[in-house]
Order: structure tokens, then C-alpha cells, then sequence
């Protein structure tokens, strides 16, 4: 019998909690390895473990996958320690075959997890021919805090669905049967803070409401892509949770987005697809109800340019903004005297980012009237994707001369060849400033 290593018989003497503790900080994966010792540490192995976590370690399954053999084995261990975390990622069943008992398997891991008292659980990713639909069970346990799925699945909200200590949802490819289920989940769990719904699909719903005291952060992104308002499966959306931080939207305008007053919102994220003059009003509305933001990101597709041609007045005042990122795919010669225009809103901001598209001809003058923040309050603006054109010059020129408290201008990725990058970069530093104390940096790039 070959003479086992000086370590591991170290390492036997130690009494099985002091071991249990040590595998307990290690990975999954490599806790797993220690198993092949001995019996004893098969055991230990199997008994101590609270933490299942597997990251990019999974390939295709297999009939003989010793990776399903291991969580089989994991879970039917008679002994029902509880199981902190359940998380698995690229998790991939071939849909070239009929694997209907992995599916099962699935289901039954989850179960098993459920079972232990498990705290999280963290599924990324199962790919394959069929829909998955999640086990009723997952929608009644007392003791989940974290849960987050990415599966292709047709799902229903079981009429007795009760999570009382979850804190976290994020659900990502779903698609509810009943969309007034959601309404049904949402109240089934009392002290939810964290909530996404991320490509996403409902059916019997014209209307997705969310209603929350306890929201702190909002997720809702689906895509931009061709008929994205019919796929998603209903057309207007109603939020009414007042104690949300965070926001983000991701959509086109459908009929609408409300929100109910947000007074303790902080950061918002919106990106919008503007299609016609209806679309603008509902952008608008949408907006107002995060004027009390504290730092913004905007994203507008106006392909049909109706925000930039209308005037500002159904916009309202962002007192609160510290912070603004704007960002347009398109190109539009207003572009740049909008967003002036739209900074008069904010009289407090202190941070300005643009990420806009460039045209060499065509842009309206900035206007004369400058906004009050840019005279005292804005101590930093960043131009990103410059692409040394006449009209994006000007616009840097405009915020120079009248930034009087203007502490730092950053250009970042400059797009001009190599050969005119050194005059470009000094005829930006040769810019007037108002601000003595202005520094213009371009970080990508020595000089």
C-alpha cells in the first residue's frame, strides 16, 4: 500500500469540525478533489460543505458526467446540514438528445436545496431545446434570500407562493403564463429590496404593475429588436415604489411607463427607443418621475428625432442632479444645443458626460443663454468617442469658456488617424478656459 503523504496524515489527526471548517473556505470544486483521499474525507467532504458553487467548470452532460453522479451523490448524503448557497453557472444540457432525466435531475437538485434551508440559489444559463418550467417548490420557501434564475422556461406562480426572507430576485429569460402572477409573487414576499426582470415575457397582461414598499432596486430591460413590444406581452407598465434607490429601464415606450413619486431615488439608468410624437410625451412622463435623482444615465435612440425638434417644456427640473451621462446613437443637428438646453434643468450638477456621434457639417450654434450650472456648479465633463470634428470643437470650446469653476475636461477615445492625433490633442490644450484651474486630459493617449 503506497505511504500516504506527510500532510495529509497532519492533517488526519486533526478531529473532523477542524477539518470541516477548513474545507468550508475552500471552492467547491476544489473541496471536491480532497474526497479522493480517503473515506473519511469523502465523508467530511460531503457532510461540511455549504457553499456549492460551480463557475464556468460544466461542459456538455454526458451520460457518465461525473459531474452529475457528484451532485447526486452531494444531495442524497443523509446528512441534512444546511446549505448556505446553490450556484451554478453555463450550466448546459445538449440539446441534440433527449435528456428528460437531467431535467428532472434539475429539478431535483433544487429540491434538495430547498430542503437544506438553503439561503441562495444561483442557476445561470441551461441551454437547451425545451423549456425548463421551475419547481412549484421554489416559490415557498421560508428560508431563500437570494434567488436568481437565467433558464429558458415557461413558468406559472403557484397560487400559495409565501417567501418571506427573500431580499433579492432576478429572473432572466422567464416567461410567467399568467402575467398577473407576478402581482401574486411580489406580495408573497414582504421584505424584497432587489428585483430585475431582464428579457422577460407575459402572457394575459396589457398591463405589468409593480407594487412595492420595500423596493430599493428596479431592474426592467428587455431589447430593442424587432417587434420587442409584442414578444414582451403587454404594453404599458405601472411602478408604484416609493422607497427605490435604484432604477433602470431598458425598453421602448410602449404606452407608457408610471411611476409613483420616488424620494429617496439616487441613481437612475434609462435607455428609450423614441418612435413618434406619443412616444416623446411618454419619455417625458417617464422622466418626470425621476426628477428626484441624484445621478442619471440617459440613453436616447430617436431615430425619428422628435425629442430633439420639440421644445424642453414638458421636462421637468432635476434639482437633485449631481451626475449625468447622456448618450445618442443617432446623429441629429440639435443634439448639442438639446443638451445645453436640457441642462438648464439641473441647476446643481457637477458632472457632465457626453457620448454622442459626430457629424462634420450641419449642427445648429450652441445657444447664447448659458445654463447656471455650467457657470457655477459643473467641476467636470467628459467627451467620450471624440472624433475631432468642427461642430464637436465648438461644443468643447462653448463648456471652456464658460465652465468658470470648471476643474477638469476629459477626452477619451479620440477617433482620428495617427498621423493628425498630435494637432488634434493640441489644439484642445490651446482651447480658452475661464477657469484657471481647468485641466484638460486626455487619458488614452501620451503627449
Amino acid at each position: 500500500m503506497a505511504e500516504q503523504p506527510k500532510s495529509v496524515g497532519v492533517l488526519d489527526s486533526l478531529p473532523d469540525h477542524i477539518l470541516c471548517q477548513i474545507l468550508s473556505f475552500l471552492p467547491a470544486k476544489e473541496a471536491a478533489r480532497t474526497s479522493v483521499l480517503s473515506p473519511r474525507w469523502r465523508y467530511l467532504f460531503l457532510s461540511s460543505i455549504s457553499i456549492l458553487d460551480f463557475k464556468s467548470c460544466i461542459g456538455v452532460f454526458k451520460k457518465d458526467d461525473t459531474f452529475l453522479n457528484f451532485l447526486d451523490r452531494f444531495f442524497s448524503n443523509p446528512n441534512l446540514l444546511s446549505l448556505e448557497s446553490f450556484r451554478v453557472n453555463d450550466l448546459w444540457v445538449n440539446p441534440d438528445f433527449s435528456y428528460d432525466d437531467d431535467y428532472l435531475r434539475i429539478h431535483g437538485w433544487i429540491c434538495a436545496a430547498l430542503r437544506r434551508d438553503v439561503k441562495e440559489i444561483v442557476i445561470f444559463s441551461i441551454k437547451k431545446k425545451d423549456d425548463l418550467t421551475s419547481p412549484a417548490l421554489l416559490f415557498t420557501s421560508h428560508t431563500l434570500v437570494t434567488l436568481k434564475l437565467k433558464i429558458n422556461g415557461v413558468n406559472d406562480v403557484p397560487t400559495n407562493a409565501s417567501l418571506p426572507n427573500l431580499k433579492t430576485l432576478h429572473f432572466t429569460f422567464f416567461e410567467f403564463l399568467d402575467g398577473n402572477s407576478v402581482l401574486k409573487l411580489i406580495s408573497s414576499c414582504p421584505v424584497l429590496e432587489d428585483f430585475a426582470f431582464i428579457m422577460c415575457w407575459f402572457h394575459k397582461i396589457s398591463e405589468l404593475n409593480i407594487r412595492s414598499l420595500s423596493l430599493k432596486s428596479l431592474v426592467l430591460r428587455w431589447s430593442f429588436g424587432a417587434g420587442f413590444n409584442s414578444r414582451r406581452g403587454y404594453n404599458a407598465i405601472k411602478i408604484n415604489a416609493p422607497n427605490l434607490v435604484y432604477f433602470q429601464y431598458v425598453n421602448g415606450m410602449g404606452e407608457g411607463c408610471t411611476l409613483s413619486e420616488m424620494k429617496s431615488l439616487e441613481r437612475a439608468h434609462i435607455e428609450i427607443i423614441l418612435m413618434d410624437n406619443e412616444d416623446r410625451e411618454r419619455a417625458a412622463n417617464l422622466l418626470r418621475g425621476v426628477c428626484n435623482v441624484q445621478s442619471l444615465y440617459l440613453a436616447i435612440e430617436d431615430d425619428s428625432e422628435t425629442l430633439f425638434l420639440a421644445p424642453l417644456d414638458p421636462m421637468p427640473a432635476f434639482n437633485s442632479l449631481v451626475e449625468l451621462e447622456f448618450r445618442s446613437k443617432y446623429t441629429h443637428d440639435r443634439q448639442r444645443t438639446w443638451i445645453v438646453e436640457f441642462i438648464h434643468r439641473t441647476p446643481n450638477l457637477k458632472t457632465l458626460i457626453l457620448d454622442l456621434p459626430s457629424k462634420s457639417e450641419g449642427f445648429e450654434s450652441m445657444p447664447t443663454i448659458v445654463p447656471s450650472c455650467l457657470l457655477f456648479q459643473i467641476k467636470q465633463i467628459e467627451i467620450k468617442h471624440f472624433e475631432g470634428e468642427e461642430p464637436t470643437f465648438e461644443m468643447v470650446s462653448y463648456f471652456l469658456k464658460h465652465g468658470s469653476v470648471l476643474e477638469k475636461l476629459i477626452i477619451r477615445d479620440i477617433k482620428v488617424c495617427e498621423e493628425e492625433l498630435s494637432a488634434v490633442i493640441e489644439k484642445l490644450l490651446s482651447l480658452p478656459k475661464e477657469s484657471k484651474k481647468c485641466e484638460i486630459v486626455t487619458p488614452d493617449y501620451f503627449h
